[in-house]
This record gives C-alpha cells, structure tokens and sequence, in this order.
C-alpha cells in the first residue's frame, strides 16, 4: 500500500508517494492552478501512474486558508460579544505599522461595527459570573444576527478563556434556533487572555470555515470517487496531522500547513541523520522560510500574525521573507537595486519560463550563471528559456550600469542577504549561534543558494534531504497525528499552583486520548505527551513558555526551570523575583509513521562538465546526478548535483558526500 503526500504551492503543486516495503519514493510537480486546487493534484497523481485504490494514507497541506485570508475573500462574520466590548477589534492593541508616519491609515476592523453585536453577560478575570446571561435577552440579539445576513458568526465573550460556560450556551441556542449560521466560540480556537488577539484569531477562523469545509468536503468526494477508502488527513500548522472534521472545524490551524510540512520532515530526515540541531530553510518560488530545530524540536509559537491581524494558534514559528525563485529584481526610487518581495508567481513565471515574464527574477539569475542547465526541465513541467532570461537581465543591467552576469551575480548577492537576514532573526536574535546548527536547505531553489548562505553564517555542514524540491510534501508522509491543548489557570508559582496544574494536566490527558481515539484511531497506550507551562514573573504582561519532559516534584524545581529558560531566551534573570503560572499547554501524538529512505545504488559513473559564474568570473566545475551518488560518493566543489525538482550548487571549498539515509552531507574544509 502507497502513502501519498501533496502539498500545493504558489508555483507548483508537490506530490509525494512513498512505497513501505522498498522505501522508495516516487515525486511530481505540476504547476498550481488557484482557480480549482484539487485539479494540479489529480494531475501529479496522474503522472505518477497512481491508482488510488492502492493508497492506504493521503496527507494534504493547503494553502486555501492563508490565500483566503491574504486576499480577504474569506466570508463576513458577525460577531456576538459582551456589552461595552463591542469595538474591541476597532480598537487593536494601538500600535501603529510605521511608527513616525502622521499618514497612517488605520486598517479596517475584521468585521464592521454594524455586523457586532453586544450581549449583556459577564465573566469576571477568576471565571466567576458576575452578570448571568438570560435567555431573552439571548433570543433578541440572535434575531439580530439572523438578520444581518452572514451566515458565519463568531462568538467573542470577556474571559471566556476561564469560563467558557456562557459562550457554550449562545452556541447551543445558534444551533437550535438558526441552525443555517456556522458558529465559531472564541474559547474553542483560543482559550487564551489577550482580548484583541482571541477576538480577532475567532473572526479569522470563523471567516474562512465554509471555504475550507466545502473544499475538503469536495476532495474527499473526488479522491473517493477515484477509489480512494481511507480517511483524508490535513497537515497543520503545528507540524501534525488531523482529520478533515478537525480542519473545518478549526481551519485557522491550517495557515502554516504547508511550511510547517517541510520542518515537520526536516525533524525525522535530520533525526534519522543523527542531527538534532537544525535550521532549516525553504525556499520555494515566492517566498523563502527558515525554522529552527533545537534538541530535536522545532521552536513554537502562539504570537503569529497573517494578513496583519493576530493568529495567537499554536503553530511552528517560522520566519518568512519575500525571497524566492520567482522574486523580481527591480530599481526603487532611489535607484538601488531590490530584490522581492513582488514575485512572478507561476504565471506568467520568471522570463525563462516563456510564458510572456519580462521582468528578471532569481530563477532567471540562477539560469544565466549556470547553475541550471537549459537542457532540462524545471520540475519535470518547465523548458528554459535562456535568451528570454538574458533579454529581461539585459534591460535592467542597462538601467544599473551593469553587464548582464554581474548583474545576475548581483540579484543572488541580495537574495543571499535578505535570506541571511531571516535566519540571524530565528538564531542570533534568540540566542542561538547558527555555527552549532547544520543548515538544512531544501524547496526548489534551496540547495542553489546553500554553500553560499553557509558561507555567510559561518556553517561548516550542510544536509541536503532527499527529494528536496518537494520535501514538504514528504514532511506529510512522516506526520504523526497530533492534537494540541492549552489552558488558562493563572496561579502563583507555589505548591498549590503546581497541583492546581497537576489537576488541569491529567483533565488534558484524558481529553487527549479520547480526542486521537474517536478521530484518528489511536489507541491510548499509543499515545505520547509533550509539556509546557507558560510562567511570568509577577507584574509582567507575558509569559514565557517552559518545555517540560513531566512536572516536578516540588514549585520550588519548576521555578528552578523556569529561571534557566528565562535566562536561555533572554541573557539575564533576576533569581528570587516571584513567578506565576499563567498556563498549560499539552500536546498529544499518535505513534509517527515508519518511514525511511533506500539510498541510491548507483556504478559512480563520469562526471559531466560545466561552467559557474561567481566573484572570479566562469570557473570550471563537475556535474553530477544525484541519483548517481551511491553512498559515501564524495564530490567535491565547485560542482552541481541535478536531480529532478532541485539542483545543489556545491561552493569552492565545500565537498558532498552521499550519506546512507539518501542525504547529500555538504562539508567545509
């Protein structure tokens, strides 16, 4: 039996089929196509000769929720809060986009006042009712939201995160009385202080959960109708699995869905390598995002944002640039040369794709220095055009005073720092020196830009995965199913804090097991729990989240672990100051899928021979195919390793050697 994975990009659509028995792998690209999804899928499977009676698992990334939301063709939400919050999501947190501009307009709230409307209900800060909610009341103003027109609602209650008994009920009574709205409670999506941030991250769930539910609806019955007799899983963005049910109901979980593939194979590739110390970095044709493993783990957060508003899920923390192989290189209006975050998209594409690009891109740039060669296909699907890339350099080398390759050259310079940037902001900034770490590139364009990026950090050794041009596809293939729970408590660091959290984790635990039970089949001695306890010291506004493998045995210990994390992220603590607990967050694992990868066997055949454009003019170089390099096969720079969807550019200095778990390991002398 086959498990597949498919992951629809910006540019192209991935797809991954793995074999169990062989531990083979089988990869396609077709380009996207945004106005039907599903249709690039069917047309991957079809070039893989797939039959999907013979599928036994389907892992789907989808980028349906982040275009939504993007593009803000998400659907109206009428929003039900307490009285004397109605403006709550007018209002934000105050902060301005450019802090000195007296021009900045405000941006519009995510759901207009007309379409807000107040309850009189209260939940005190300790989760006591201090006003009741009554049905009358209750009945009027669902009359009101009946009539407003949005069949989304969400719900937005004060406090709702300690006591959520209120929000439950204005469900209960949408479901009986207007059973043609779709409501979405704020303690649900996120059982979190933080009014503006749970409001707005609600608005954005509720906005998006017809689209996503009719799409998901709408592959199943397709893959269905194809033969296919298992259920669909959807990628997340917290690096896990979980069932079409789960995703429409909470479709804000999926934003990273596709991101979040590519850490999630990088964890078991890089763990299986003997790597646990990671950056990873995926560069694909709009965008270039880096993540950073430590210990085995990626970091995690709940402070994201998309399309400018709060995303406060719990989701992988990726750092993401404009930076990618359909970036275009243009001039602003001082006359320096930029590259991003303006993309070409797949359409029309970089100007070697032909399809009518005339301004340059990375892709372009990359063509015309050598590193990909014009005798092949780009993702099995794209014919390079070198003349259409050297005619759109052309044009703008004129306008910089530059020739055509110093300008290429030039357009990759850029492109190296602004990606260097992004992993200095996820290392350096946190603490973290990127020479501990092995850089993990991988996205079409990632392995071209590798050495280089390595050079400038300072990393001496690089993993080039298998299949990288469509690893997040594989990353779905590798997910374990995963469910992730928080829980607001808000208890002085003592020991009668730690067994209120004892209480709040072993109530979790149970949750958890039933939850991956009745929706993914795991039994509960399958089950594996990862911890962590978000504390503060008192007075401070945020909190700090402290990863434990169990609770200690005294407050004294946690207080203990919570100093040296503070410590870690921040370079200083101030022992003694009293701390407190502000929450439980658990996540639950079903078993992670046997997978592994067969290296190639290959006779160590001749290499080709080439040429690269870099700061000493054209140097000579070896070509390689990567299927080719049988294990231990040891390449040495300049050269290029081709493989179908991605080429390694390996630097001056640098050697490839072929390791037995289908890597390519990239060492500085």
């Amino acid at each position: 039996m086959l498990c597949i994975g498919v992951d629809i990009g910006g540019t192209f659509t991935d797809v991954i089929v793995y074999e169990p028995a062989t531990a083979r792998l089988a990869e396609a690209k077709a380009l996207s196509t945004p106005a039907d999804p599903a249709a690039a899928i069917f047309e991957g499977l079809a070039k893989l000769g797939v039959r999907l009676d013979a599928v036994e698992r389907f892992v789907h990334g989808t980028t349906r929720v982040t275009n939504a939301l993007l593009e803000g063709s998400g659907e109206p939400v009428s929003v039900v809060t307490t009285e004397g919050f109605r403006d709550v999501l007018e209002m934000g947190l105050g902060h301005r986009p450019q802090l000195y501009s007296v021009k900045e307009t405000g941006r519009p709230p995510l759901s207009p006042r007309r379409l807000r409307h107040v309850l009189r209900e209260r939940v005190g800060a300790d989760g006591t009712v201090v006003q009741p909610l009554h049905d009358d009341d209750l009945d009027a103003v669902l009359e009101r939201v009946a009539g407003a027109g949005p069949r989304a609602v969400a719900v937005c209650l004060l406090h709702a995160y300690r006591n959520p008994a209120h929000e439950r009920a204005v469900a209960r009574r949408i479901a009986e009385r207007h059973p043609g709205l779709v409501c979405t409670i704020s303690s649900d999506v996120v059982p979190e202080p933080g009014e503006y941030q749970r409001f707005a991250t609600t608005v954005l769930n509720a906005s998006v959960r017809g689209t996503v539910a009719d799409y998901l609806n709408g592959l199943g019955a397709a893959l269905a109708d194809g033969g296919y007799a298992h259920p669909l899983s959807i990628m997340t963005s917290s690096g896990g699995v979980v069932s079409t049910d789960e995703a429409s109901r909470v479709p804000i979980n999926l934003a990273l869905s596709g991101p979040a593939g590519g850490v999630a194979a990088s964890v078991h590739v890089a763990g299986r390598a003997g790597y646990a110390n990671v950056i990873t970095c995926d560069i694909g044709g709009t965008s270039t995002d880096v993540c950073l493993i430590k210990n085995g783990v990626p970091l995690m957060t709940s402070d994201g944002t998309i399309a400018g508003h709060p995303n406060r899920t719990f989701q992988v923390e990726i750092n993401t640039i404009g930076a990618g192989g359909g970036s275009i290189a243009w001039r602003d209006r001082g006359g320096e040369l930029r590259v991003g975050p303006r993309s070409a998209g797949s359409t029309p594409g970089p100007a070697c794709y032909g399809r009518g690009g005339t301004e340059p891109t990375t892709t372009d740039a990359h063509l015309l220095v050598g590193h990909l060669d014009p005798q092949e296909s780009l993702g099995g699907e794209v014919r390079l055009d070198t003349d259409a890339a050297r005619a759109a350099m052309h044009r703008l080398a004129g306008e910089v005073g530059l020739d055509d390759l110093e300008l290429a050259y030039g357009i990759l310079l850029l492109a190296t720092v602004k990606m260097t940037s992004a992993i200095k902001e996820i290392s350096v900034a946190r603490g973290h020196d990127p020479r501990d770490f092995v850089l993990m590139p991988f996205g079409g364009a990632g392995p071209m830009h590798a050495t280089v990026l390595a050079d400038e950090l300072g990393i001496r050794q690089v993993l080039v995965p298998p299949v990288p041009g469509n690893f997040s596809a594989l990353g779905f293939v590798t997910a374990q199913a995963r469910h992730d729970y928080v829980r607001t408590v808000l208890v002085p660091a003592d020991e009668a804090g730690l067994g209120a959290v004892r209480a709040v984790v072993a109530e979790l635990q149970d949750t958890a097991r039933a939850q991956l039970k009745a929706e993914d089949g795991v039994e509960a001695e399958q089950v594996t729990f990862g911890l962590s306890v978000g504390m503060r010291f008192r007075g401070q506004s945020f909190d700090l989240a402290v990863p434990l493998d169990g609770l200690p045995a005294t407050a004294a210990e946690l207080t203990d672990a919570f100093y040296t994390a503070y410590a870690e992220r921040y370079a200083y603590v101030r022992d003694g100051q009293p701390a407190e607990i502000v929450n439980c967050r658990l996540t639950a694992f079903g078993p992670r899928p046997e997978v592994r990868f067969a290296p190639p066997v290959a006779d160590r055949p001749e290499p080709g021979r080439t040429r690269l454009y870099g700061p000493q003019g054209w140097t000579d170089a070896t070509v390689w195919r990567r299927a080719d390099l049988a294990p231990g096969h040891a390449v040495p720079g300049p050269a290029v390793v081709r493989e179908n969807g991605s080429t390694t550019v390996v630097g001056a200095g640098w050697t490839a050697t072929a390791d037995d778990h289908g890597n390519l390991l990239l060492t500085r002398e």
